[in-house]
């Protein structure tokens, strides 16, 4: 009796008061900045209390986090088991000989992770049904095709990159493609350019040369509304591949561009035009393609912190409020009103103009914020949903490379915000005597000072975060005293995240290794994240295959090569694959390709 006495004692005594924890974030601040634009609020979510707050109730610009709000709303309102439908029908009244008399609807709801793979799929089922010819339209009839693309207070240079890719009138491939610079075989000759473009749609313009070193070059993107994709700028011989996501400013023409490209590989004949329309009821299912669920749309949401993906689900769950397509202005009333409905939380001060927080014109407090927290937490129908899905602390999504160490890893579940002048931070973490905290924490630069506060800025969140994660709230009731940092199996493991990023600095290396082994030699080298293509302009192949054999020795791939006839090698590893291909109208002599090697 005495030693359990004794070990409550001992744990009462090392707790910390509230008091305590208030100067300590206090000192934290003001030894950066005493007059910083800073709202926080702190509450213990195992015994109620709040333990810190500095301006809750101010209204910030809160960037991502506002996704937070529009995520919570979907998951509310569809429940975690729900699916996008996306469907082909048709309206026809005959189909003899092949020849099909109408026209062929393509629903789409609004579904974000819908994809060109998944439009084949279903173009594919027209064969199944011996369709040949279609002497009707093909009509896209989409959930979005009347909203703005952009929501208001997106600003203009953002609509360029993927982050500000639009959301109607339709979706595929998020609307959005890698662009990949290669430098050329040689100085003076342009740099090799590739897309990611199913479509073949996106006509590129490339201004960029090759030079001899890479002193005073750079690569600048820039799409139009017609997807021309300009890239210009200079790139050195020996330089890494530069890599860029950028947004589809067109996807109809993009999507267009797709299902006639897939129709004609299929050899069905379209008479008619691909176009926007509305199908009419009662049209015969052809086929259907489900989403993912909810919970994994969240997921997929909230820790890469998609902006379209959270865009499309504000907008369909003010679709689902007001049973029609509800544009920007109807679907921030819309959504407000019901999550006020639904927790009660006063949310008269908050504007919520889009679902991904990208909009210049939302505000939240943190109060706010914390409360939808703590009502989330407390709903155990989808709280587990929810929180999944938050980004990890060191180990995944936008929270891979932060609270790193063994003391902070996994106890960090939070959405983090940047923009230019936006620093945010939301969500729930585990103290050291295992009380859960739901914290919110949102800097805004203020009228007058520089925009670029994702500095010191930054490091002061981590910092108060960290600080946090080692107190001890008292605690006004008997509990178990556990030992909440004790450390699973898994968490000695090297991260998923970790792995992917040490996989993909290798190839890097192994891209460095490969062009400076062939400097001077008339080789293109093409890089392509987990491959690298080699264009070989030589008659001699085993200068590039002895690169290699030796290359082998310190890095695991294998190779295939193209190439009209198989050319006398030394044998020995990396493995080869010989493709026999046809000798094209091209100075290319033989293609080589390094693969992964399976391990």
């Amino acid at each position: 009796m005495k030693r359990s006495l004794s070990v409550i004692a001992c744990f009462l005594w090392s707790t910390v008061s509230v008091a305590n924890i208030q100067t300590g974030m206090d000192k934290l601040i003001n030894e950066v900045d005493p007059g910083i634009n800073i709202g926080i609020e702190v509450i213990d979510l195992t015994t109620g209390e709040s333990l810190y707050a500095r301006n809750p109730d101010r209204a910030f610009t809160p960037a991502s986090n506002m996704k937070i709000f529009s995520d919570a709303a979907a998951l509310m309102l569809l429940g975690p088991d729900y699916r996008f439908n996306n469907q082909l029908s048709t309206n026809g009244t005959g189909l003899q000989n092949g020849t099909l008399k109408g026209n062929v609807y393509l629903y789409l709801p609004g579904d974000p992770s819908f994809t060109h793979e998944h439009l084949k799929s279903l173009l594919s089922s027209l064969k199944k049904w011996n369709i040949k010819s279609i002497q009707g339209d093909f009509v896209i009839d989409s959930a979005y095709n009347h909203v703005n693309p952009y929501a208001p207070g997106w600003m203009i240079e953002d609509l360029v990159y993927s982050y500000g890719a639009p959301l109607s009138p339709v979706i595929m491939n998020s609307n959005r493609l890698t662009v990949t610079v290669n430098p050329a075989e040689k100085a003076g000759k342009p740099a090799l350019i590739e897309v990611t473009d199913p479509s073949g749609t996106i006509i590129i313009e490339n201004k960029v040369h090759t030079k001899a070193n890479l002193k005073g070059c750079g690569v600048d993107f820039s799409t139009d509304k017609n997807n021309h994709l300009s890239v210009r700028g200079c790139i050195g011989v020996g330089q890494w591949a530069i890599q860029q996501r950028m947004a589809i400013r067109n996807p109809l023409s993009y999507m267009q561009g797709f299902i006639q490209k897939e129709l004609a590989d299929q050899r069905i004949h379209l008479k008619g035009k691909i176009l926007m329309g509305k199908a009419p009821k009662d049209t015969l299912l052809l086929a259907s393609s489900s989403s993912s669920s909810l919970s994994q749309l969240l997921n997929d949401t909230l820790k890469p912190s998609d902006n379209l993906y959270a865009e499309s689900l504000f907008l369909h769950t003010a679709f689902k409020l007001k049973g029609s397509v509800a544009n920007w202005g109807e679907a921030k009333l819309l959504i407000k009103e019901f999550l006020q409905k639904q927790t009660g939380i006063d949310l008269k001060t908050a504007v919520l103009t889009d679902g991904s927080g990208l909009s210049r014109y939302d505000l939240l407090t943190p109060r706010q914020t914390v409360r939808l927290l703590r009502f989330l937490h407390e709903r155990f129908h989808f709280s587990y949903e929810f929180i999944a899905a938050l980004p990890v602390s060191g180990r995944d999504g936008t929270l891979q490379r932060r609270f790193n160490k063994s003391s902070q890893q996994d106890l960090l579940r939070a959405k983090t915000g940047t923009m230019r002048g936006v620093i945010s931070l939301s969500g729930y973490l585990y103290t050291a005597n295992a009380h859960t905290l739901a914290f919110a924490i949102y800097i805004n630069n203020l009228p007058g000072t520089s925009l670029s506060i994702s500095g010191r800025y930054r490091y002061l969140v981590d910092a108060l975060c960290n600080y946090l994660l080692q107190q001890k709230p008292a605690t006004h009731r008997w509990a178990k005293v556990v030992l909440p940092h004790g450390r699973m199996r898994f968490q000695n493991n090297t991260t998923q995240a970790a792995l992917s990023r040490k996989k993909q600095a290798q190839w890097r290396r192994l891209e460095t290794m490969v062009k400076k082994a062939l400097k001077g030699e008339v080789v293109a080298i093409r890089f392509r994240n987990k491959e690298l293509v080699l264009e070989d302009y030589q008659k001699n192949a085993s200068k590039v295959w002895t690169v290699l054999q030796r290359l082998r020795k310190k890095y695991p791939f294998t190779v295939a090569l193209k190439s009209s006839d198989l050319p006398a090698l030394t044998p020995g590893k990396p493995m080869l694959l010989w493709i026999q291909s046809a000798k094209k109208d091209s100075k290319v002599q033989r293609i080589w390709i390094i693969k992964e090697t399976l391990t």
